[in-house]
């Protein structure tokens, strides 16, 4: 019988122990460096739980040798008689043996639970940076299609809850499942029928924590989606509160986070309400225990079968046993939690890189720049064609632009440059090689980027333009910041290149940021720079001063131009023509004009005397 198919069927659904396997199976290696740890951590509870056993057996001696008219002859009175005699004299070594538990079961307890802490956060830890690394080799694409809030409530949360299955359910179901047959163990001793009434009960509570705890991972899945909606409007309203203010949205945005921060209340007290569920269920059974062990054990000791010291012992294992019974159900619903956020975090790991280096990739070294495509053919996973069959090739240290209307691919040029996505047919090279066959970190640092929607970090100034050359030193900044016409707006901030931007740099102006990212790309010192609109934002004297930077003679990288406005179009050596995805013409400004049909539309529309479109360049 294989144990890892059962499954228990409940009214709310289904509960597989194949879903705790598989969350084991991907996550528990994480576990395994921390062996010595985890044994010494176990060996602490096995202290406790010999301690736990041991504290009821003292108050016994009270009872039956010390308080008793008729002193009981045992093998405690036999130990006893050959250190102490007298009453007082058996009260001290009785007090003594009571400290001695304690303070053993306290420092048991502390190495337990500091080893177990340590371990947990070390593992959390070792997770997070793997699903961080993970989220890095994956397409621009890929976080496109998903919420920011949701990833970073994966990211955060629901790994913290997977501490909860790897390390301290395990330690904690384990102890607890000592300490119960432990004491079961000592109770049959004690008296066999009485034995039998203590756990009569745990047939039902068993049966309790299986039905209840799939419709608490169910529960728990529910809210952990719904709290990572709440964490997406947050993180929108708050990263665009500008265009909340200008478009007066505080009030729909504030009922619009109201209602889902409803909902997840709502899923968050059904949660616990099934766990209250269950731990009410083991009191009701523990309580049905009780009342048939006081009945048949009074009646026991009235006969002189049983000791008064015996009973005491027994119930008080009866009562300790509510403790572990409880921790059991506890983890019951701390499983189903971890399980439930273990999927959702496994969900991502499953998530495989569009593009990655192949295993016997070289490193690209330094490349002249050329750009040659060999009807290449794309394709986006909707199924929308963005390139078909498109040939060109690009000289090295030549200024190209690239145009066409919205829709023609040249956006997705770039991200096949960049190797974002690849080619389903066709190939693309960079120099004399084969973008697929090259390592793709290598690839990516031969080439600079300016993204027309501008990303800054919030970091200093200085480390943002240094972002790709964390080695430059304040010399070379400079320079490039002069070159695109930034030191002087940079001089004015209040800690100049050492200023801390805010988030996503909106404490500058559009064309600031805008300098800023072109000079970043142009400290590289790439042999490709591929600029998309670099001019957005920028009034018509510092667009004149930014594209001397790039269109000047000391910068040898092959530059390649999205533009989307045309203007000054003769400046570039060459142009290429997207139509539909496919390479319509390839030539100069004068060249297009007279045999390029699309190109003539295209520039006549641009330029015409009253399109504001005109006043602003590529």
């Amino acid at each position: 019988m294989n144990l890892w198919r059962f499954t228990i069927k409940t009214s709310r659904g289904k509960l597989e122990a194949s879903r705790i396997r598989n969350i084991w199976l991907r996550f528990g290696r994480y576990t395994k460096p921390h062996r010595w740890s985890l044994g010494l951590a176990l060996a602490a509870g096995f202290g406790v739980i010999a301690m736990q056993v041991a504290a009821p057996w003292p108050i016994k001696l009270v009872f039956d040798h010390i308080l008793s008219d008729k002193m009981q002859s045992s093998w405690l009175t036999s130990a006893l008689g050959s250190v102490a005699s007298g009453p007082y004299a058996i009260l001290g070594w009785v007090c003594a043996a009571v400290m001695l538990f304690a303070i053993t079961d306290a420092l048991c307890s502390y190495v337990r639970d500091v080893q177990l802490a340590q371990t947990g956060q070390q593992v959390v830890g070792k997770i997070r940076r793997s699903l961080f690394s993970h989220l890095q080799t994956l397409p621009p694409s890929a976080f496109e299609r998903r919420r920011t809030g949701e990833l970073l409530m994966r990211l955060t949360g629901d790994i913290q809850m997977l501490r909860q299955m790897l390390v301290n359910a395990v330690m904690t179901g384990g102890q607890s499942a000592l300490t119960i047959v432990a004491m079961v163990a000592a109770m049959f001793w004690l008296n066999p029928l009485l034995a039998i009434l203590g756990i009569s009960t745990v047939p039902l509570t068993l049966w309790a924590t299986w039905r209840i705890s799939n419709q608490i991972r169910r529960a728990t899945k529910s809210q952990r989606e719904k709290e990572s909606v709440i964490a997406s409007i947050a993180h929108d309203v708050l990263g665009a509160m500008t265009i909340v203010q200008a478009f007066n949205r505080e009030e729909t945005e504030k009922k619009r986070f109201s209602r889902e921060n409803r909902s997840s209340m709502r899923a968050g007290v059904r949660t616990t309400r099934l766990q209250s569920k269950l731990y009410r269920t083991i009191s009701l059974a523990s309580a049905l225990a009780m009342c048939g062990i006081l009945y048949v054990g009074v009646r026991t000791v009235l006969s002189g079968a049983m000791t008064p010291g015996d009973l005491l012992v027994f119930v008080a294992y009866l009562r300790a046993l509510n403790k572990p019974m409880r921790n059991l159900a506890k983890l019951g619903g701390q499983v189903a939690k971890a399980t439930a956020c273990g999927e959702r975090v496994a969900e991502l790991f499953a998530i495989e890189p569009a593009v990655r280096s192949a295993p016997n990739a070289r490193i690209l070294k330094k490349t002249d720049g050329s750009i040659t495509f060999e009807d290449v053919t794309f394709s986006y996973d909707d199924g929308t064609r963005a390139l078909q069959e498109a040939t060109f090739a690009i000289e090295p240290g030549q200024r190209v632009a690239v145009v066409g209307r919205t829709g023609a691919g040249k956006s997705t040029l770039v991200k096949l440059l960049l190797r974002f996505q690849d080619p389903q047919e066709g190939i693309v090279r960079i120099g004399d090689a084969n973008v697929r066959e090259v390592d793709l970190d290598s690839l990516r640092r031969q080439i600079g980027w300016v993204h027309q929607d501008t990303i800054l970090f919030g970091m200093t100034v200085a480390e943002n333009i240094a972002l790709g050359r964390p080695d430059a030193d304040g010399k070379s900044i400079r320079r490039v910041a002069r070159q695109v016409c930034a030191h002087e707006f940079i001089k004015g901030l209040p800690d100049g290149y050492d200023t801390v931007l805010g988030e996503g740099g909106w404490t500058l102006s559009g064309g600031q940021r805008q300098r800023l990212a072109l000079a970043r790309a142009i400290l590289r010192e790439p042999a490709l720079l591929l600029l998309d609109e670099p001019a957005s934002g920028l009034d018509e004297q510092t667009h004149k001063v930014v594209e001397q930077a790039w269109m000047a003679s000391d910068n040898q990288a092959t530059t390649v131009v999205i533009c989307h406005r045309l203007r000054q179009m003769h400046r570039f050596d060459r142009i290429i023509v997207l139509s539909a995805g496919r390479v319509a013409d390839v030539g100069s400004h004068s060249e297009l004009l007279s045999r390029s049909t699309d190109y003539a539309a295209m520039y006549s529309e641009f330029t015409a005397p009253n399109d504001e479109g005109a006043r602003i360049a590529c």
